[in-house]
């Protein structure tokens, strides 16, 4: 290859690369009105999350938050006796439910297994392998977490 060549090339890629930032730093009018005009998406659920031999973790998840081993879950538990999308948290009406998504090894709520759906209190523990996760309450608004 002679020296031109490469030049051309260099020239060519830099061009690229400086078009495809100029591009994702704009945005279009579709995607600057939704981002103005983002409001709360509908309440959430707070939850205290206890894996064995680490902290416990309190997060605050939206409606229809997936529980499981997949990295695509809002609670991701590592644990093979947990599936990859082993549960559900929902909000129907203002009052939280616990949602077993046909795991292999069940769910259970307060000791008990279940296989579909169950509404929740305060305090409840949802069991899914050796996890335990504590309803602590419905939260305030949050944003939804866009996948």
């Amino acid at each position: 290859m002679d020296v031109n060549t490469i030049r051309w090339e260099t020239l060519a890629v830099v061009v690229g690369m400086g078009s495809l930032a100029i591009w994702s730093l704009t945005a279009g009018p579709a995607e600057k009105s939704a981002a103005a005009t983002s409001q709360p998406q509908g309440l959430g659920l707070r939850v205290e999350v206890r894996r064995p031999g680490m902290p416990t973790e309190v997060l605050i998840v939206p409606d229809g938050s997936l529980i499981g081993r997949s990295r695509e879950c809002h609670i991701v538990l590592d644990d093979s006796t947990v599936s990859k999308q082993h549960a559900r948290l929902i909000i129907e009406e203002g009052r939280p439910y616990v949602e077993d998504l046909q795991s292999t090894n069940g769910t259970s709520l307060n000791g008990r297994f279940f296989e579909h759906k169950s509404p929740l209190r305060r305090g409840d523990r949802i069991g899914l392998g050796t996890n335990l996760i504590v309803l602590v309450g419905v939260a305030q608004p949050v944003l939804s977490r866009q996948r």
